[in-house]
C-alpha cells in the first residue's frame, strides 16, 4: 500500500527531506516519519539542519555519490553530514543546492544560470554529466521533479524537449505528474529512490497511481 505523511502538519514532504539510495537526511526531528522512509526507502535516516534550515531537501542534492551543499552550510551541520557521506560545499551564494539540481546516479539537469565553473565541479564530484535545463519551462528543475536511478515524476508542463532531454541525460523515462491534490511542483511532495517513495499526505489514490507508474513501482 502507497505510503503517505506530513510533516509539522505539512504534506510538501519533499522539502523536509533528501535521500539517495543509501541514506536519507532529515531536517526535523519527527520518529515516525524518520521510521517511515527508514522502511519504504531502505536507507539509514540522519537528522540535520542544513544552513541552519530543516527544509534540507531544498538546501541539498544528493546521489549515491555524496551530497552538494552551499557554503552557507554551518560547520556542525557539515560534520554530521561528512559522518554519513561525502560532501562537496561549493563557494556560492546560492544556498538552494536541492531547489537548482534534478539528479540521479547516471546524469544531473540543473537551473540554465548556474555557473559554468560550478556545473564542472557538480560533473566530477558526483561523476556524472551535468546539463543547464528546465522542467516544465521552471528553472528550479530540482523541486520541478522526482528524478531516481529508475524513473522520474516530472511537472505536468514539461516539453516534449525536456522529457527527452531527461530521457538521455537520466537514462530514465520520465511520466508527467502532480502531488498533493494538483499540486505541479512535484518535488516537494515526494521523497524517493529506487527501492520506494513516501508522498505527501495529500496525494489522491489517481496521483500515487501515476507516482509508482513514473518511479518504476507497476
Amino acid at each position: 500500500m502507497p505510503e503517505t505523511a506530513a510533516i509539522h502538519g505539512n504534506p510538501l514532504v519533499g522539502l523536509y527531506v533528501r535521500a539517495s539510495e543509501d541514506l536519507a537526511v532529515i531536517g526535523v526531528r519527527d520518529e515516525k516519519v524518520e521510521g517511515l522512509i527508514a522502511e519504504e526507502l531502505e536507507v539509514e535516516v540522519t537528522r540535520t539542519t542544513i544552513c541552519g534550515s530543516e527544509l534540507v531537501g531544498v538546501m541539498m542534492a544528493m546521489n549515491s555519490k555524496g551530497a552538494v551543499v552551499s557554503k552557507n552550510i554551518l560547520r556542525k551541520e557539515l560534520e554530521a553530514l561528512e559522518r554519513k557521506v561525502d560532501v562537496l560545499v561549493l563557494d556560492t551564494e546560492i544556498t538552494c543546492m536541492g531547489n537548482v539540481i534534478a539528479l540521479n546516479d547516471r546524469g544531473a539537469i540543473v537551473h540554465p544560470e548556474l555557473d559554468r565553473r560550478l556545473m564542472d565541479r557538480i560533473s566530477d564530484f558526483l561523476d556524472v554529466e551535468v546539463v543547464q535545463g528546465t522542467i516544465g519551462g521552471i528553472k528550479t528543475v530540482g523541486m520541478s521533479a522526482v528524478v531516481t536511478n529508475r524513473g522520474a515524476l516530472v511537472n505536468p508542463n514539461a516539453n516534449d524537449w525536456e522529457m527527452k532531454r531527461i530521457e538521455e541525460v537520466l537514462g530514465v523515462e520520465p511520466v508527467k505528474g502532480t502531488v498533493n491534490f494538483g499540486s505541479e511542483m512535484v518535488g516537494t511532495g515526494v521523497v524517493a529512490n529506487s527501492k520506494g517513495y513516501v508522498a505527501g499526505r495529500d496525494t489522491t489514490g489517481f496521483e500515487l497511481g501515476v507516482i509508482e507508474e513514473a518511479l518504476g513501482f507497476l
